[in-house]
């Protein structure tokens, strides 16, 4: 046991393994604990946007809305630049106060304000906006109650006063007022909230999530394996040729990975809204962006560049918007988001699962690609800075002969 222990010791990727035990959790606590220290601080950054129809009431529910939400509030002028906007995931949510709210009050009929909540978003985010939904609800109807309350009893009051009646009879009436005044509706304002861009099903919530985990993992073991395949050959082949022969077998495995995705999505009944060809090719792109982003470490470090591959599945997951929206990040994290394939891939993926913009995914695939393309010019730097093992081998054989 001694000697075999000795033995594996003196290998050099004994202690890489041990590393990387110790990196995962060194990485994940740091980079996770960092990235959403003061969330809930910042919940503050999400956007909602409000639509006011109506010119009674509606004045005085939107200027309270402006007041007491905790959100920035963009105001709309129609229904459908609102949802352009929520479709496009620049706000969470659409509050929009009909034209005949004050009418509906006033005539006794079944008054509502509409709460717009886009389900293609992160479990957080849904989750938050309708709870502020019902909450804003109560709070504006406990107000407006407090209020009729109030008004009708002073103007009732006001009226018998002034009338000339006799004292009993003006004590009766007021009585029968107040009665009156306490069977009102205390909810006269319904919430109707609609759900837009929703998805059946609880574990479609995860699918995004899901997908990048799994895709950028699989791309950081594929590198990994095949850096260790192409160490037994690099004394036969040129650097140039190894890293054309690597290029090849990522592009040839990331337009061949999304019909496992597609099929596996199919067996598991995940509805998609947009058409297989899309997810095909996003799904291709995106694991394309994956594999080149975690190839770079690997041709600048060797088998060390998994400890940098480690930390950059945990800044894609913390940083995508798939567990915590990324207005609610700190601004250097919000900045790292923009260079990362996986904000790219998650807002896409939220697409193809719940819908949105018809322009999401082509300006995804545009990103993606950007990403690609960078990647390779650093690869392709990082394969030039370093010594060509054929050719010294070819010079080490003619030096023999």
């Amino acid at each position: 046991m001694v000697k075999g222990l000795k033995a594996i010791f003196k290998i050099r990727a004994t202690y890489i393994g041990i590393a990387a035990a110790i990196a995962f959790q060194l990485i994940f606590f740091t980079v996770w604990m960092t990235a959403y220290d003061g969330v809930s601080d910042r919940f503050n950054h999400l956007k909602v946007g409000l639509l006011n129809e109506d010119a009674g009431i509606g004045q005085d529910i939107a200027q309270r809305i402006n007041e007491s939400l905790p959100f920035q509030i963009e105001t709309y002028s129609s229904l459908e630049l609102a949802q352009t906007d929520m479709n496009d995931r620049k706000i969470e949510m659409i509050i929009q106060i009909p034209d005949s709210l004050s009418n509906s009050m006033q005539s006794g009929a079944e008054a509502s304000i509409v709460y717009w909540v886009n389900q293609s978003n992160s479990s957080l985010t849904k989750t938050m906006m309708e709870n502020t939904a019902f909450h804003l609800n109560e709070q504006i109807n406990q107000q407006l109650f407090a209020f009729q309350k109030s008004e009708a009893t002073s103007v009732f009051g006001q009226q018998i006063s002034n009338a000339a009646i006799p004292k009993e009879l003006a004590d009766s009436i007021g009585s029968s007022v107040k009665m009156l005044v306490e069977h009102m509706k205390d909810k006269p304002i319904g919430a109707d909230i609609k759900k837009v861009n929703n998805a059946e099903g609880f574990a479609a919530n995860f699918v995004p999530f899901m997908i990048i985990i799994s895709s950028f993992v699989g791309a950081m073991v594929m590198i990994m394996q095949h850096q260790d395949a192409l160490q037994l050959v690099k004394g036969s082949v040129s650097k140039w040729g190894l890293f054309a022969s690597r290029q090849i077998i990522n592009i040839g495995v990331a337009f061949i990975l999304p019909i496992l995705t597609i099929g596996l999505m199919s067996i598991f009944n995940i509805a998609s809204e947009v058409n297989t060809f899309s997810i095909y090719l996003f799904q291709s792109i995106m694991f394309w962006a994956f594999l080149s982003l975690a190839q770079i470490f690997v041709l600048l470090f060797g088998n060390l560049g998994m400890l940098f591959n480690i930390l950059a599945l945990s800044l894609q997951l913390v940083t995508s918007g798939v567990l915590v929206p990324k207005a609610a990040l700190s601004e250097g994290y919000i900045k790292l988001a923009s260079i990362l394939p996986a904000t790219y891939g998650a807002d896409g993926y939220y697409t193809i699962i719940f819908g949105g913009g018809d322009a999401s995914i082509r300006s995804n695939i545009v990103s993606l690609l950007g990403i690609v393309a960078v990647t390779l010019l650093i690869s392709s730097a990082a394969v030039a800075l370093k010594k060509d093992y054929n050719k010294h081998i070819e010079v080490a054989s003619s030096l023999v002969k």
